[in-house]
């Protein structure tokens, strides 16, 4: 709908008192147009969304919110030659648009929310470099009864007696990417559950692991982080980095020892602090790969002043 891409358009480039207006409208617009559909520019893409969809607030507010992908893409291209990525939780494919650069990268797209699945056909259905999935990725291959949690522009899959049914499938499942390079999850809560579904493919291939770190209620949430962190320790892994829910990087951390992470979780479970994004890869690139990470986000910096200090704190 061509009037919901405009006035989404008018939202980004509104200030203050003017945005609350524009975004007055289109709250009032998704409630009687049942929220429409809007084209705009995601990560240099024309992708459709929901007109509700929060991700371009975000990317004008946060400069590095959702920058990481491409970044990534990048690094794991010139490494290996190509991209093959699976996607765990691709929302309407904006972390394919992010990653996507070139004909050879290959992408198993999936996302079990309705809503978001019909934008993801929409936007990169006629791929033929991306498969498209529905299913929940989970620990398991079974049908189980989830109900889906949907609030601006993310879904969370819940277990439920009142939804409805749904299949589940661990990674392993899809042969043709079991060489993945790398892979991302961002499920909103059921990323160990991933992980674990996904044990045989990560301990082959020791690929790029990008996944959410957050509570989502979950009562055994440090026991699952833990859990997680010495499965990668075993099989290869010797270290992670953190980035915060606004895509700044917050250091690096042994998988040798966890008291440091478990502080940033105790900070994370008593503040209003939202989540983490955990980044893993052999260590022979997490040191390139840092270095590099570096070098990006000094190079930001508006006080230039300072660069040679966030220089030292980088060497350290």
């Amino acid at each position: 709908m061509k009037i919901a891409t405009l006035l989404y358009k008018k939202l980004l480039t509104s200030h203050k008192l003017s945005g609350k207006l524009w975004n007055l409208c289109r709250k009032m617009f998704i409630k009687f147009f049942h929220d429409p559909p809007c084209t705009l520019n995601i990560h240099g893409k024309y992708l459709q969304l929901p007109l509700s969809h929060q991700l371009p607030i975000y990317l004008k507010h946060h400069p590095f919110y959702d920058k990481l992908l491409g970044r990534l893409s990048d690094f794991i291209s010139n490494k290996h030659g190509h991209l093959k990525c699976i996607d765990v939780g691709a929302n309407i494919g904006d972390s394919i648009a992010a990653c996507l650069k070139h004909d050879k990268d290959i992408f198993l797209a999936i996302e079990p929310h309705p809503t978001f699945n019909k934008y993801l056909h929409k936007n990169f259905g006629k791929f033929p470099n991306v498969k498209i999935m529905d299913v929940v990725c989970s620990s398991l291959n079974k049908s189980e009864i989830y109900k889906i949690d949907e609030k601006s522009g993310t879904a969370s899959v819940i277990s439920s007696e009142n939804g409805r049914v749904m299949q589940t499938k661990i990674i392993e499942k899809n042969i043709e990417f079991s060489d993945a390079n790398f892979l991302k999850i961002d499920t909103d809560g059921h990323d160990f559950k991933v992980i674990e579904g996904a044990k045989k493919i990560i301990t082959e291939n020791l690929p790029v692991v990008l996944f959410e770190c957050d509570f989502f209620g979950n009562d055994v949430y440090i026991e699952n982080c833990m859990e997680t962190l010495n499965f990668f320790k075993e099989v290869g892994y010797s270290s992670f980095l953190i980035y915060d829910n606004f895509g700044y990087l917050m250091g690096k951390q042994s998988l040798e020892h966890f008291i440091k992470f478990k502080h940033l979780l105790f900070y994370q479970l008593t503040s209003r602090f939202y989540y983490f994004d955990l980044l893993l890869m052999k260590e022979e690139e997490m040191r390139i790969f840092i270095k590099l990470e570096h070098s990006y986000f000094i190079s930001k910096m508006p006080n230039k002043a300072v660069q040679r200090t966030a220089k030292v704190s980088a060497e350290l």
